[in-house]
């Protein structure tokens, strides 16, 4: 009878679906908004091209959300007072507390009214930030350039014989996950945990047709994350260590600390930021670069040209396609008026092919100049941890690069994940000989 209930209810949730596509296409002159068709999923920038040319701030029936894809637009949005990123203060923040007692998710709402830092706004933004960045110094990165070498090397000698090898799940996922652990000091017997958690948690975030299994899986597994976060910090209160979450329990400014709910959120932040990030990167920028043959011959006869090419990775194909942001009062904005709590879709992929950002913008050159991207944020929510990803994919393909002489796709059309939020792959099959 449950099962029947629910086919029911699905049913009507994707004729309601088609019924808002429908009419977005009839109310923004033709430009679909179909989010869940195929073709959006393998390649949504004709999507964002159409969106921008219609309406630089268009609004989605379907996600509720005024979407924002031209580059001016969305990088004052990511730097200006008058947008927030915290959606405890406006209406929506009812709706996701009633949500969570009514799911018996008591720690999940406790964190939800104490957020890390990339769902605050300044000062209190700005005061988790400068504690947080102690762990974070340019040296300790540089530091740690000898250990994902060998991270790296470890990943690729255990396939190193092989005919092929998963590109994700024997080295972008795993290198990023290993460097994190061992920068928060956590016991490498909980990698495999930790990842599995992280993967779950995503399931509810930014997915495109969820199903309420996946928000299930994902919320135990965000409180999973936070209870092991809470017994690694508790149990390294005496004894804190010169590790992240050492630096954590011990950073101070100006006789200001993190109270335990912000090293939480903290560490729960690094862990899924870092990780994802990384893993998207490496196996966004390998695919483009293997679909460009072109500029694969140019990388790999010239490996001064990574750092170049990650740049254009990011902005070509970025692992982090959209962020959210709110209006904080009524407001007048592009020559509209929008309510206070308004939420907005700031489209990073379809602002970093905004040719007035970026000449050519859906071409894949790894030798531009004055390369255009906001992948890793923008204003006072740049990415902390935007140069230990830099560093992580550049020693990633500079010793693919050294090792494989021959690499190709064995699948030439492998499946993107459905998500709004991030982009990339579940696997990535290559051929090396």
């Amino acid at each position: 009878m449950k099962n029947t209930i629910s086919n029911i209810k699905n049913s009507l949730l994707i004729v309601a679906y088609k019924f808002l596509v429908g009419l977005e296409r009839i109310l923004n002159k033709g430009v679909v908004l179909d989010f869940l068709h195929n073709d959006f999923v393998k390649n949504p920038y004709q999507t964002y091209n159409s969106m921008r040319a219609h309406k630089p701030i268009l609004f989605s029936q379907t996600t509720r959300l005024h979407w924002v894809t031209k580059m001016e637009f969305a990088q004052e949005m990511l730097r200006d007072k008058r947008f927030s990123v915290d959606d405890r203060k406006y209406p929506i923040a009812e709706k996701r507390r009633k949500e969570f007692k009514k799911a018996g998710r008591e720690i999940m709402l406790e964190q939800f009214e104490n957020p890390s830092m990339l769902k605050l706004d300044p000062p209190d933004h700005s005061r988790i930030r400068k504690l947080v960045q102690y762990g974070f110094t340019n040296r300790y990165i540089t530091s740690l350039e000898p250990e994902i070498k060998k991270v790296v090397d470890d990943c690729l000698e255990k396939v190193h014989n092989q005919d092929s090898f998963d590109l994700i799940d024997d080295l972008a996922k795993p290198l990023p996950a290993i460097v994190i652990a061992k920068m928060m000091g956590l016991p490498n017997e909980d990698l495999d945990q930790f990842q599995a958690w992280s993967e779950d948690l995503l399931l509810g975030v930014g997915g495109i047709g969820t199903s309420r299994e996946d928000i299930k899986k994902s919320g135990d597994a965000y409180e999973s994350l936070i209870r092991y976060f809470e017994k690694i910090i508790l149990s390294r209160k005496d004894e804190p260590g010169d590790d992240f979450i050492g630096k954590l329990i011990q950073a101070e400014e100006e006789g200001d600390k993190l109270n335990i709910k912000e090293m939480y959120g903290t560490c729960l932040l690094l862990l899924i930021a870092g990780h994802e990030t990384t893993t998207r990167l490496i196996g966004n920028g390998l695919f483009t670069l293997l679909n460009h043959p072109d500029q694969f011959l140019l990388i790999k006869n010239n490996y001064d040209l990574i750092p170049n090419a990650i740049e254009e990775m990011l902005r070509y194909e970025p692992p982090v396609h959209a962020t959210v942001r709110f209006a904080h009062d009524d407001m007048a904005y592009a020559g509209k008026d929008y309510k206070r709590g308004t939420a907005f879709a700031v489209s990073i992929a379809g602002a970093n092919r905004d040719p007035e950002a970026n000449k050519n913008p859906n071409s894949f050159d790894i030798s531009r100049q004055e390369i255009k991207h906001i992948s890793f944020g923008y204003g006072p929510h740049m990415c902390i941890g935007a140069s230990l990803a830099r560093i992580e994919s550049k020693i990633a393909f500079e010793t693919l690069f050294e090792r494989f002489s021959k690499l190709e796709l064995l699948d030439k059309n492998p499946l993107w994940g459905k998500n709004l939020i991030f982009r990339g792959f579940d696997n990535l099959k290559l051929r090396t000989n």
